[in-house]
């Protein structure tokens, strides 16, 4: 980055750091602009991007510059980033046209200065006159964009792009190394140091490392191939997951929802995954859902409650499927969903979701013998082309002609939202929390 101050030498060459605000290590999707870029060479003496130490020796956190300064001294902070706005600074233009001594007439001919007199002056070491701002130009170098919309970005997207990365050090206090391939830790018994320590969320399948990225569930690949191959299984989540604010969220019939006992994350077979997406992809292809704007094939998230017969997920160790043919929490969770078993409701013979969580309360059938919990799912859903419907149609067994599913507005007896999807591979099971 260019040294701060108002003139002198800029040490602008290469690329700079690119940090995304505060050393971007936090990735929670909110951060501040980029910090620095590719340097412009050129625009000699003027502050780094941001903080740094002004020409008078002082801390300037804005980074500002004096543009009549002779001063090179002092030095920007090779754009590391503080948190604040980035942008490197204008340049002080003059007319090209007028004499380099006066700057008030025409230079003459091919020669820098206006005459005799200026020339004469210059080469006596006469400083050239001081010009008031009203002459002076400020040209604008280009702004610099904002990858991923001004969001801190992880460590792999920083590797996609190629961005040189600042190893930050380990997070385990008191320890003075660095951390390795940004994993914010400098050693694998560190990592699970910061496990223990709470520092960060551990993988979902080894319970021992964290997991490598804000969005994963995962420490790495190996975990996330063991879990599938594993598949179907259940993998505790902390009740401080998201989605217990979510279902408190979205429970519309009375001002107390129940509390959330159990989260856990849905693993599925790879075949169930595969036959999923590609009725996503053929969605896709007829509608172009995404071409305006929308999720791919119209994917939503809703709610369905059936009924438990068993104490799976009471204690987070009994993860094991019963084989009570009643309990449909155990028969979806093996083998999903399937419509020949659904009941005739509303609009027909369909699978039922909402995204009232309340609504598909009313679908639990209470709570399983010996048990204190209810169970619902939260899926993935294919809407496709929804039909709305304000009005019961008891004879559907498929979506009407031209659409891929109902959608249920509250109206005539109903008086909350339901999606009707009337083919298996419209709905996957994504996550089942216990509740009451």
């Amino acid at each position: 980055a260019a040294a701060s101050g108002g003139g002198g030498t800029s040490y602008a060459s290469g690329t700079s750091y690119a940090s995304y605000d505060q050393y971007d290590d936090d990735d929670d999707d909110d951060g501040g602009p980029p910090a620095g870029g590719p340097n412009y060479t050129g625009y000699g003496g003027y502050g780094g991007y941001g903080g740094g130490y002004n020409s008078t020796g002082g801390y300037d956190p804005n980074g500002g510059y004096d543009a009549y300064s002779n001063s090179s001294s002092g030095f920007g902070n090779q754009g590391y980033g503080w948190g604040t706005q980035y942008q490197q600074p204008p340049a002080p233009v003059v007319d090209p046209t007028l004499c380099e001594q006066c700057f008030a007439r025409p230079k003459h001919g091919t020669h820098k200065y206006c005459g005799r007199t200026c020339g004469v002056a210059a080469k006596n070491g006469v400083p050239p006159r001081q010009l008031p701002s009203s002459q002076i130009t400020i040209q604008q170098p280009p702004s610099f964009p904002t990858p991923f919309g001004g969001r801190p970005v992880s460590w792999a997207e920083k590797k996609k792009l190629n961005d040189p990365v600042i190893l930050e050090p380990c997070k385990i206090a008191r320890c003075n190394r660095t951390e390795e391939s940004g994993s914010g830790y400098c050693s694998a018994a560190h990592r699970r140091q910061g496990v223990k320590d709470g520092l960060d969320p551990a993988c979902l399948y080894c319970k021992d490392m964290p997991r490598d990225g804000p969005k994963s569930l995962f420490c790495g690949t190996k975990c996330s191939q063991s879990a599938t191959k594993a598949a179907p299984i259940l993998l505790e989540v902390p009740t401080s997951d998201p989605l217990a604010g979510q279902f408190k969220t979205a429970w519309k019939h009375n001002n107390n929802p129940p509390k959330v006992a159990k989260v856990y994350k849905i693993i599925l077979p790879q075949s169930l995954i595969d036959s999923y997406d590609t009725y996503k992809r053929n969605l896709e292809s007829t509608g172009n859902f995404a071409g305006k704007g929308m999720e791919p094939a119209n994917e939503r998230r809703r709610w369905h409650g059936t009924r438990r017969m068993c104490k799976i997920g009471d204690d987070g160790k009994n993860l094991k499927f019963c084989n009570n043919s009643g309990c449909s929490v155990c028969l979806i969770l093996k083998n999903s969903y399937d419509v020949k078993f659904a009941a005739v409701g509303m609009f027909g013979k369909g699978i039922y979701t909402s995204a009232t969580s309340s609504k598909s309360d009313s679908y639990t059938r209470g709570v399983a013998p010996g048990s204190p919990y209810k169970a619902m799912f939260l899926n993935r859903v294919a809407v496709g082309k929804g039909k709305i419907l304000t009005s019961a149609d008891n004879s559907l067994r498929a979506a009407p002609a031209g659409f891929d599913s109902v959608i249920a507005n509250p109206g005539s007896g109903l008086n909350y939202d339901e999606l009707i999807v009337y083919d298996n591979n419209a709905i996957r099971t994504s996550w089942l929390l216990l509740y009451g």
